[in-house]
């Protein structure tokens, strides 16, 4: 569980104003892996056995499960706050990056304690997976205690993505290239940080308006407090994660901040006027959103889960 330390890498392209904004940070997460191939002679079964394929849980185990489950949210937190770019590296505003630091710090001991408790009966359930398994145990399925510690990792390491100088020195042309390159990917980075924190805004509006509705029965629906707080919370961080300065964006949210200003979940769960007042707005910014949305095949990104 640690920051690794920052690699300094000059970037001059087209998407200079991107990389001067934000960091990538890449982030390794280990644990124990729970699963074994086991041998098709060793199943009975009524087809052909070249054409499946078996494997057996090593642990019964709700001290894995919950560092699995703690691994997600982890994930979740960096989905939410960071920007895509390339597969497993996370683009980080910079106004952004002290805040994650800390987060991560603060979920990295979480993860430790979780560890703790599962390392604590890791040589009951070896015992237990023996009796469970029966024939398909395997005692060397299950290493020491020390070697499994070894297992769970958790670091992180800020980057700057550019082009080495060395390579300058070493071929002007290959330099370039690579220039040109990184200028490419820079700008294709940006075009889908725009249509990522559109689509995100607009998943977000229409989740809102569709539960602000009547139902069939013409009550009101009922709607989580997540409803409220993960649009407050995509508000909240839009300036920062704003990199590309998409100004009609910032527009939209700024209507959706004045709209939802002073609304409380309450209010629109108990305040008809109010609730029909922000399904309206809410319909309104969706269309709007819709009309800034390129229809255009190509990676698929979460910033928010419900």
């Amino acid at each position: 569980m640690a920051a690794m330390p920052m690699v300094l890498i000059d970037v001059q392209s087209v998407g200079q104003d991107l990389a001067q904004k934000t960091v990538c940070v890449k982030v390794r997460l280990g644990r124990l892996g729970n699963t074994r191939k086991v041998s098709n002679s060793q199943v009975e079964v009524d087809t052909d056995k070249s054409q499946i394929r078996v494997s057996k849980h090593l642990l019964d185990s709700r001290e894995l499960r919950a560092i699995a489950n703690f691994d997600g949210e982890v994930r979740r937190y960096l989905y939410d706050t960071c920007l895509p770019f390339e597969a497993g590296i996370h683009l980080c505003p910079l106004a952004l990056l002290e805040e994650m630091e800390g987060r991560l710090r603060q979920l990295g001991a979480r993860r430790k304690g979780l560890i703790e408790e599962f390392l604590a009966v890791y040589p009951l359930l070896c015992q237990e997976a023996g009796k469970r398994l029966r024939s398909l145990y395997d005692p060397t399925d299950y290493p020491p205690v020390e070697y499994v510690e070894q297992q769970f990792t958790f670091n992180w390491q800020y980057i700057s993505f550019g082009v080495p100088d060395q390579l300058r020195e070493i071929s002007t042309k290959i330099w370039q290239d690579e220039r040109e390159k990184a200028a490419q990917v820079m700008a294709e980075a940006g075009q889908e940080i725009q249509q990522v924190l559109r689509s995100a805004m607009a998943e977000l509006v229409k989740h809102m308006r569709d539960r602000l509705k009547d139902g069939p029965d013409g009550k009101p629906l009922k709607f989580k407090e997540s409803t409220v707080s993960n649009l407050a919370d995509f508000l909240g961080t839009f300036n920062f994660r704003n990199v590309t300065d998409d100004a009609e964006l910032r527009s939209l949210v700024d209507k959706t901040r004045g709209l939802l200003l002073g609304v409380s979940a309450d209010d629109l769960r108990t305040t008809a006027g109010v609730r029909a007042k922000v399904q309206q707005g809410m319909a309104d910014l969706a269309a709007e959103l819709d009309t800034l949305i390129v229809k255009r095949p190509g990676r698929k990104f979460r910033l928010n889960e419900e």
